[in-house]
């Protein structure tokens, strides 16, 4: 384990309320989630050997397919946990049987076979040892992960450790990270940046081997794209007129970026209201001609 990791975990277990953990993206997530579930499980077995309590199943919400993969290799490997995939065609007799199994269970779930469960009473709150969310980004007040923490947060204090590997959706809108933690009952927050100075070290102790590869377009694709390029001045000009947006942030090479989108409407949301419908057009068009641009390089004949 990297030295970045081993601290990253300590900061988390040091608050037993949990945490938001935002990493940059490239960043071993799967092996952060890995490592925080043995020390939890190891905790838990001490305390339970001790006549401490503790005990209880760890559920795993809102998990990619590739993340999942490499979270249960690192977990089957340690051979200190169980996994399991709870799916919502496993028949609810076989999920009450694996959630009370005890302890050294790791539960990868959907959101919706949880929340049904914990309103079933098929699995009870006492028999949960820790929370974890691995794609924070999308949680808000509304979503199916904060209801969860609530429910399960109704009788005791139970450890949210929520992750994201998307720094750049967590500043989308008002207050994203705030409202984030807020509906979780999260305290605080733990910023993992690769410029960090034990994230920087870990990688450039190994750096990468970069292999620059170039495909150059064929005359119609070159064609394509001067066309698009100069829809997408055409609607920048009237957008800068509106006089409702920073217009050093509109440039044509901003606006090849998937992060241009971001611009705009960080800086249209809290006026969107007042926005006329030509304006709103101009932001939709430029998110449309992005896109093809987009597809443009990655989708060639």
């Amino acid at each position: 384990m990297l030295p970045f990791e081993e601290q990253a975990v300590a900061d988390l277990l040091e608050d037993p309320n949990g945490g938001l953990v935002v990493v940059s993206s490239g960043l071993p997530l799967a092996s952060l989630a890995a490592t925080l579930l043995l020390h939890l499980h190891h905790q838990s077995t001490s305390s339970s050997s001790s006549g401490g309590g503790g005990g209880g199943c760890f559920l795993i919400l809102s998990a990619p397919d590739a993340l999942k993969d490499q979270i249960r290799r690192r977990l089957v490997e340690s051979q200190l946990l169980q996994v399991h995939d709870v799916a919502s065609d496993v028949p609810a007799a076989h999920r009450r049987a694996l959630y009370s199994s005890g302890e050294g269970v790791a539960l990868f779930l959907t959101p919706r076979v949880l929340a049904a469960d914990l309103l079933t009473a098929h699995l009870l709150p006492s028999r949960v040892q820790a929370l974890l969310l691995l794609a924070a980004h999308r949680s808000s007040d509304t979503s199916a992960d904060a209801f969860i923490a609530r429910l399960l947060r109704q009788h005791r204090l139970l450890p949210v450790y929520a992750f994201s590997d998307r720094p750049h959706a967590m500043v989308a809108g008002f207050a994203k990270a705030e409202r984030t933690m807020k509906s979780l009952y999260i305290r605080r927050l733990h910023l993992w940046p690769r410029f960090h100075v034990l994230a920087a070290a870990d990688l450039e102790r190994s750096p990468p081997e970069v292999i620059d590869v170039r495909v150059p377009m064929t005359h119609p694709m070159v064609g394509i794209q001067a066309a698009i390029l100069d829809a997408m001045d055409a609607c920048l000009k009237e957008l800068r007129r509106t006089y409702k947006v920073d217009v050093e942030d509109l440039t044509i090479d901003k606006g090849l970026f998937k992060s241009f989108d971001e611009i705009v409407r960080r800086q249209l949301d809290p006026i969107w209201h007042t926005l006329g419908k030509k304006t709103k057009q101009l932001v939709a068009d430029l998110r449309t001609l992005r896109k093809l641009l987009d597809y443009l390089g990655s989708m060639m004949p």
